[in-house]
């Protein structure tokens, strides 16, 4: 009871401090293809269009390749190839470059809820698509993940299921901010999947995001984003552990 009352405290802090910046809101739409082989390997490849609803306009689409290996049921080691364009304002639009090593920790791989933590390290390559200039920053991102079969008693337990999704991340900066609107600091993100069978899962995801917009005067904002999913799994009659991990 103490652990859940300190959880509720830690999260309204977090809150009230995100609703003191200014704020946005997003939405995303992102398709996620995922192709597992040989038991524990996985390549997803990762769509994603998102757009700003208020003024000023912002809108971002990218792709993003990732091939992952299940070195054992408790570590996942992944890398990735990531290339996205984003209208940042009327006078800015960027191309940006993206290279990641990771890995995926699992702490409880066999109980019903399962925890992990997931530790990505980014080298980012901006361009400025009018001047041509490019921008590169080097960033640490840790994400704690939580995944809860609702109507099943584990998340292996057939089709048909629905499950909750909790998770945070914080992005450490290790040089400089590259020049963006939305210049990631933090993300909490709560939201709910069903999984039809094996090959097709639907998800629901509000994030709340803490950024820092670095070409507009370095101020914070809060960015509430509501992010519809949709995962394909091929491959139905050799599934693989390892499961994507998107952006």
């Amino acid at each position: 009871m103490r652990r859940w009352i300190g959880i509720s405290i830690l999260l309204q802090g977090i809150s009230i401090h995100l609703t003191l910046a200014q704020s946005s809101e997003q939405v995303w739409t992102e398709y996620m293809l995922n192709y597992p082989f040989a038991n524990s390997y996985n390549i997803e490849l990762a769509a994603t269009y998102s757009t700003v609803l208020d003024q000023p306009k912002w809108r971002s689409f990218d792709v993003q390749l990732t091939p992952e290996y299940s070195l054992t049921q408790h570590i996942d080691l992944m890398a990735a190839f990531f290339m996205g364009s984003t209208f940042q304002s009327q006078s800015l639009s960027t191309l940006e470059v993206r290279e990641m090593l990771g890995a995926r920790f699992h702490f409880t791989p066999n109980r019903r809820i399962l925890t992990r933590l997931l530790l990505r390290f980014e080298q980012r390559n901006l361009q400025d698509e009018e001047t041509k200039e490019w921008d590169h920053s080097t960033r640490t991102r840790f994400r704690f993940e939580t995944i809860t079969p609702l109507n099943k008693p584990t998340m292996y337990a057939g089709d048909k299921l629905w499950y909750a999704l909790l998770d945070g991340e914080y992005f450490y900066i290790m040089d400089q901010d590259v020049h963006e609107r939305f210049a990631n600091r933090f993300r909490l993100r709560a939201g709910i999947g069903y999984r039809t069978n094996y090959s097709v899962r639907l998800e629901f995801v509000y994030t709340l995001q803490e950024s820092k917009n670095a070409i507009e005067g370095d101020f914070n904002t809060t960015d509430n984003i509501f992010r519809f999913r949709v995962k394909q799994y091929l491959r139905r009659g050799k599934p693989s552990g390892v499961g994507g991990a998107g952006n």
